[in-house]
């Protein structure tokens, strides 16, 4: 057991959720706390019985003495209003400087049976689709994420299908950070149309890398993008400060594993998604108040 790291989030979740309205079997905060250790430890809901009889100082920090049913959590887990509890969470460190948005895929099937669904038509899921990644092409849905930088916290995220661009979810994204001073984002963003939303909706610089297939002729370029370029050209070594983006998704895929998340009929990717964003923001911040690495997560992920 983390003894340090683990308390500690129990308490922030003490601390964020309100008490419950009405008496039930089980609180929202123990709920939230059952599923927030099943996803730091990476335990389905059908195993979190054994998981939590083997480690009862857990249910003692819970503090219950009956373990809900996985049919209780999957309910409840539905019933929380995720985005609200991650924003505030959010809030308790974020430095409102630096921003960044992007996206990644999370694959609904593996791609030998997307192949094959293909070829016949087949497709269960009608909001997976094939996208082209910088690592070949991909089927499953996607998942657009906004970080403050400086923190390394998750402020906001939506999935849409795979084939979505990156670009018709932008202004979700830039609303979730219109605050802060500086917004990141690689040349998928680089339209008159994301800029023009920028200079208008939110009090933030944008640094977005230009996109030269879509031409950079001065005569051609209207205002606010010929303004956008001007502004990465003398933020260029601020731009540098976007992979933070890239690496937060890297621990989300590999070490929290939403590169791979099977659909099966109902399942809620967005609140799938959002219980694991509350659970590396509550780690980034344990590690925080711990005086630890930001991201050394491992240490608490593998105990």
């Amino acid at each position: 057991m983390p003894e340090k790291h683990i308390p500690l989030i129990m308490g922030i979740i003490d601390n964020i959720v309100s008490p419950d309205s009405r008496k039930r079997k089980y609180s929202d905060k123990q709920i939230l706390k059952i599923l927030i250790l099943l996803q730091i430890f990476n335990i389905s809901y059908r195993s979190s019985g054994i998981f939590l009889k083997n480690h009862r100082e857990y249910m003692e920090l819970i503090e219950i003495n009956k373990i809900p049913s996985f049919q209780t959590l999957s309910r409840r887990s539905r019933l929380l209003d995720i985005h609200t509890i991650n924003m505030i969470i959010q809030s308790m460190h974020s430095v409102n400087e630096i921003a960044a948005f992007d996206s990644f895929m999370i694959h609904t099937c593996k791609y030998t049976t997307a192949e094959r669904r293909r070829k016949y038509r087949n497709y269960k899921d009608p909001l997976s689709g094939w996208s082209k990644t910088t690592k070949g092409w991909s089927y499953g849905r996607k998942c657009h994420m906004s970080i403050d930088v400086d923190s390394l916290l998750i402020n906001e995220w939506t999935v849409t299908k795979g084939n979505i661009h990156d670009s018709y979810v932008a202004h979700e994204m830039i609303d979730s950070v219109r605050n802060y001073r500086y917004i990141l984002a690689d040349s998928a963003y680089d339209t008159s149309e994301i800029y023009d939303y920028i200079f208008e909706n939110a009090h933030s610089l944008p640094v977005i890398d230009t996109n030269k297939r879509r031409g950079i002729i001065d005569e051609r370029l209207t205002v606010n993008r010929k303004i956008g370029i001007e502004l990465r050209n003398e933020y260029s070594s601020m731009y540098s400060m976007r992979w933070e983006i890239e690496r937060t998704f890297s621990i989300l895929e590999e070490i929290m594993g939403s590169e791979n998340i099977w659909y099966v009929s109902n399942r809620d990717y967005d609140n799938i998604i959002g219980l694991k964003v509350i659970a590396y923001n509550l780690m980034v911040i344990s590690n925080i108040e711990l005086g630890d690495s930001r991201r050394e997560i491992m240490k608490i992920v593998s105990c």
